[in-house]
């Protein structure tokens, strides 16, 4: 046991994050997007962040600017037409408040050299992406104190490594950071923390307050987070007698919960003037164009282990911190006795969490690598995460060594995984089981991946109905035989595929009826208009030569 404590002195965990910081600045500027047209600030993020420039540089959060320049704004701002008439972001205004330090930066610097101050050139795309590393070094710092208040600092060290590392946590902070995730589980991690130092000292007004907002902005960027609040109100309840003690605590001091109520709705307050502003409603579903929950039809099978977008099959570690909630109740060597009042809320929070997710009508999210929605949680897994490791410790060689070794295999599995996914060797929509097993540890896609690869019928998913089409289908009326292969894709590099793709789907969108077939046929497939062009490009990509 000393040996091994011996390899990893107490002040590790710090270089870890240095390294860690490090190892993500370096990945950015190797794929360094911002100097990519339509990257950055692209799919969801657009909607995210369109409230900025809105605001800050057209003064209009009514979005008539759009209307002065389409064949700019048309591609970068998505927004709904509301009961009322008026344009609106489909996104709450979460992540733009995040972003906002960050677009000032870039604002500032466009304003005083050559690019362009519109909210979209260069600088802005770079400050952008590197927003996240900010909140993700911010989450590791309160996730490592969480750690360090109940395990080792070597055990603390690993679990740092293998949750930003060796999971999809590492992508969303690198090739897409500025989606959603990365920001959340700094915040979770932050709520988190705050909850833990709460119960040290009950009844303090100031952290009620803090966790209050935190919990309120938590859930603005991602609503079904609100779950989070569970955390808070069962921390440390290891038993009936607990629970009901925690209970009768708060029904007492009803005024706690009041003033967490109250702010709350505060981190609310200006999105609900913003809906009333252009719905007339205080609480406007803005995602009411189609779908929704299907509470009696989960699709947890699908969610976790299927080979389309399987959380344990594209980030195998979270399988194994998943077990390790299992070992919190108990008195194990290498665990904290304090760590049995952390079962039952995490165990209920990630059931919830499972739950529903797999109930949206897109249980698979969209575009992106792994379960992406899984990510937002990744601090609190950390900690049964955590467990499994210091359990582990205490076992004989003959069992430990294997299982660390295969932890660090997962680790570097995953950032083969993230290569993969990058270069299309893993699908962003939809795998199978056929297409994963083409690829498997292949870093480029084959030939034949392309006719196995299948996408949801987004118009079905919609009604509840899972049912996958192959992406060359009927529609389109090419060949799409092995007999046109007569330059194989693979003979590119990354930056040549990048820059062909892109060149295509702007050859694309310069033909008017090319453009006005491939919106009629997004309309039909009920995907975003930029999918269907993505995929057009990869048709003609892979069965044409370059």
């Amino acid at each position: 046991m000393r040996s091994v404590k011996s390899l990893l002195p107490g002040k590790t965990y710090n270089r870890a994050i240095l390294l860690i910081v490090i190892a993500i600045v370096a990945m950015n500027f190797y794929h360094h997007n911002w100097n990519r047209e339509g990257r950055v600030i692209e799919w969801d993020i657009k909607s995210y962040y369109a409230y900025l420039p809105a605001l800050f540089i057209y003064q209009d959060l009514s979005f008539d600017f759009i209307d002065e320049d389409p064949e700019k704004f048309g591609d970068l701002i998505w927004p709904i037409t509301t009961p009322t008439g008026n344009k609106a972001i489909i996104t709450t205004m979460g992540l733009s408040v995040l972003y906002s330090p960050f677009f000032a930066l870039g604002h500032a610097y466009a304003s005083i050299t050559h690019w362009e101050a519109d909210g979209y050139s260069i600088p802005y795309r770079f400050a952008l992406n590197f927003s996240v590393l900010f909140y993700v070094l911010f989450g590791m710092i309160f996730l490592k104190k969480i750690l360090l208040r109940y395990f080792s600092p070597w055990v603390t060290t690993f679990t740092l490594v293998a949750v930003v590392m060796g999971t999809n946590l590492l992508y969303y902070t690198t090739y897409e950071g500025a989606m959603s995730h990365g920001y959340n589980f700094a915040l979770i991690a932050l709520f988190l923390w705050l909850t833990i130092r709460y119960y040290d000292h009950p009844g303090s007004i100031k952290k009620i307050m803090l966790l209050g907002f935190l919990a309120g902005f938590i859930t603005l960027i991602r609503p079904t987070n609100i779950i989070v609040l569970l955390l808070f109100f069962l921390w440390g309840v290891d038993s009936w007698q607990s629970f009901m003690s925690r209970i009768r605590y708060y029904l007492r001091r009803f005024d706690l919960v009041a003033i967490m109520a109250l702010f709350f709705v505060l981190a609310w307050l200006p999105q609900l003037i913003y809906w009333k502003q252009v719905s007339g409603m205080f609480f406007y579903f803005t995602y009411g164009g189609g779908g929704g929950f299907f509470w009696d039809n989960p699709q947890i099978y699908n969610i976790l282990i299927s080979y389309k977008k399987g959380w344990f099959v594209y980030t195998p570690l979270m399988f194994f911190a998943f077990l390790g909630i299992f070992l919190l109740p108990w008195r194990i060597n290498g665990l904290a006795p304090s760590l049995k009042g952390a079962f039952f809320p995490i165990l209920l929070f990630k059931l919830l969490n499972i739950y529903i997710l797999s109930s949206w009508w897109s249980w698979w999210f969209g575009g992106g690598f792994g379960l992406r929605a899984f990510v937002d949680s990744y601090a609190i897994m950390a900690i049964p995460f955590a467990a499994l490791l210091s359990v582990l410790t205490y076992q004989p060689k003959w069992l430990r060594y294997p299982v660390f070794s295969l932890f660090i295999l997962l680790i570097l599995f995953n950032n083969f995984q993230i290569e993969q996914y990058r270069r299309g060797a893993i699908h962003y929509w939809w795998m199978n089981k056929e297409a994963y097993w083409e690829t498997f540890l292949k870093r480029r896609p084959t030939q034949r991946y392309w006719n196995l690869i299948t996408i949801p019928d987004y118009e079905k998913a919609r009604e509840g109905i899972y049912e996958a089409i192959p992406v060359n289908d009927e529609d389109d009326s090419e060949d799409t035989t092995d007999e046109k292969d007569k330059t194989k894709p693979d003979d590119h590099s990354q930056e040549d595929k990048e820059r062909i793709l892109q060149q295509i789907e702007k050859d694309l969108r310069n033909d008017p009826d090319m453009d006005a077939f491939i919106r009629e046929k997004a309309k039909k497939r009920g995907l975003p208009v930029d999918s269907i062009y993505r995929l057009e490009a990869m048709w003609y990509y892979n069965n044409e030569e370059y």
